[in-house]
């Protein structure tokens, strides 16, 4: 464990705030889920949760699917970085998503992005071998509303449409309801 040098006191609701170096650092937002771990020592560990982190394995699988039922590359990511990915571009699992990416899914509105925006606007770091075309993504919200990641559909060779918009949110809607948290 990497000592930090804060010192926080706990207040008389049993509250600890976390300091925003912090929160900045590891990518915490205000509303994100806190795990709370204790170590044989005595110790606390917190750990930003993702609900999806959970659900690998299936997503994995889910990618899969989606890549063969589309012809195109698939990714899911949580509200941080990419989960599950296509197995062509699996360089890209465990790369962080850019705050782009991030604001469409808080914006939770599906979109298709094309060559002429991505040249503006990166939403994730693809492999320098790896042209993208087009893309689409469908953001991942759970039952609650809660928002939990994002299905990305991409494809080097082609125009993607609404058909792929709408599998994207189709397999989205699917994995929210797969996450099953209050």
């Amino acid at each position: 464990m990497k000592a930090t040098g804060i010192v926080r006191r706990i207040d008389e609701l049993g509250r600890v705030v976390v300091p925003k170096e912090l929160r900045t650092q590891l990518r915490i937002d205000e509303g994100d889920a806190i795990e709370i771990f204790t170590e044989s020592n005595g110790g606390i560990v917190l750990k930003k949760f993702s609900a999806l982190w959970g659900l690998r394995k299936e997503a994995e699988g889910y990618v899969e699917a989606l890549e063969q039922s589309t012809d195109c590359h698939a990714l899911i990511t949580d509200k941080d970085q990419v989960i599950a990915c296509s197995e062509a571009i699996d360089t890209m699992e465990g790369r962080s998503i850019s705050n782009a990416l991030k604001q469409v899914a808080v914006d939770r509105k599906s979109i298709t992005v094309h060559r002429d925006q991505l040249e503006t606007e990166s939403y994730l770091e693809w492999p320098r071998t790896y042209e993208l075309r087009s893309m689409v993504i469908a953001p991942i919200i759970s039952p609650t509303g809660d928002l939990l990641g994002t299905v990305v559909l991409a494809s080097a060779e082609r125009d993607l449409s609404d058909f792929e918009l709408k599998v994207a949110e189709t397999a989205a809607s699917f994995l929210s309801k797969q996450v099953g948290i209050d």
